[in-house]
């Protein structure tokens, strides 16, 4: 028998029935390695403003001195920036790493945007025909457009403390895909006499894109803390900046080259799933 094997064959018979005792008691730690795991109800809101996409059908005005001229060619100007309002809704779970700190969730979000085109003055011209020497305007109050959509949120939070407190603070980032499923527009005319004009203006109006996605940073504050064999749920609520649009031709009225950062806010209410533990541990106290 070769040195080797008779090494081997001492470990066994001496050293591994020593180490026997501490195996078990290894397996059965590990057996109650618990993570949190929580499904979240959210909601939440966001604004941001980005360059303003004109239609060719606006006529505008360049310029203040325009103001004094009489009221048919009073028309007004546009903005350069234009908002983007958002609310959203939906449902994530949450699954926590690294002693229950780091948390990672994804989920189904339905979300709608909201932009409007409306210029300085309480209504503005808009082109709906032109044939030959003969020009066709129409005046609006606004366009309000609408689109719906449907998506994947994906976001990690940081709990900085090791351990859990009852009002607890953490740091995020998030992003969300989004898929574009429904749009529609809101023509406000100024006289109802032009309303025959609805759908003639909706088909000049450019389509949204197929997708379209966002990304934030942010800090939050966690409301409810762990207690031994007990179903505690948890409330959040976070404030969300910077808020960005990377798609930036993805809304009708909504540019592709220029945005100023916006911000935004998210609550949610979570529920456990299973054995929980606290935050800055990962064995299970409740089992």
């Amino acid at each position: 028998m070769t040195t080797l094997k008779k090494s081997l064959l001492l470990f066994v018979i001496t050293v591994l029935p020593a180490l026997l005792p501490d195996l078990k008691i290894v397996a059965q730690e590990q057996q109650t390695l618990k993570h949190n795991l929580k499904l979240a109800f959210e909601f939440g809101a966001s604004y941001m403003e980005t360059e303003l996409a004109k239609p060719e059908q606006i006529r505008e005005n360049r310029s203040a001195g325009y103001y004094y001229l009489d009221e048919y060619y009073n028309y007004g100007f546009f903005w350069e920036y234009n908002p983007i309002n958002k609310m959203y809704f939906g449902v994530k779970p949450e699954f926590f790493i690294f002693n229950n700190r780091i948390g990672i969730a994804s989920g189904l979000r339905y979300t709608m945007i909201t932009t409007k085109l409306n210029s300085d003055r309480d209504n503005f011209l808009w082109k709906v025909n032109e044939d030959g020497l003969n020009t066709d305007y129409v005046r609006i109050i606004d366009i309000v457009h609408k689109s719906h959509l449907f998506g994947l949120p994906l976001e990690i939070r940081y709990f900085p403390n090791n351990r859990e407190l009852p009002f607890q603070h953490y740091f995020k980032i998030g992003t969300s895909f989004n898929f574009h499923i429904h749009s529609n527009n809101k023509v406000n005319f100024a006289n109802k006499t032009m309303e025959k004009y609805d759908d003639l203006i909706n088909s000049q109006l450019s389509e949204n894109n197929l997708f379209s996605s966002f990304v934030f940073g942010g800090i939050g504050f966690k409301i409810g803390k762990y207690k031994e064999g007990k179903w505690i749920p948890w409330g959040n609520i976070e404030f969300h900046f910077p808020y960005l649009l990377l798609t930036k031709d993805s809304f009708t009225f909504v540019g592709k080259n220029d945005y100023f950062p916006g911000f935004g806010f998210q609550t949610s209410f979570q529920i456990p799933i299973g054995q929980n533990a606290p935050i800055g541990s990962i064995k299970s106290l409740n089992h």
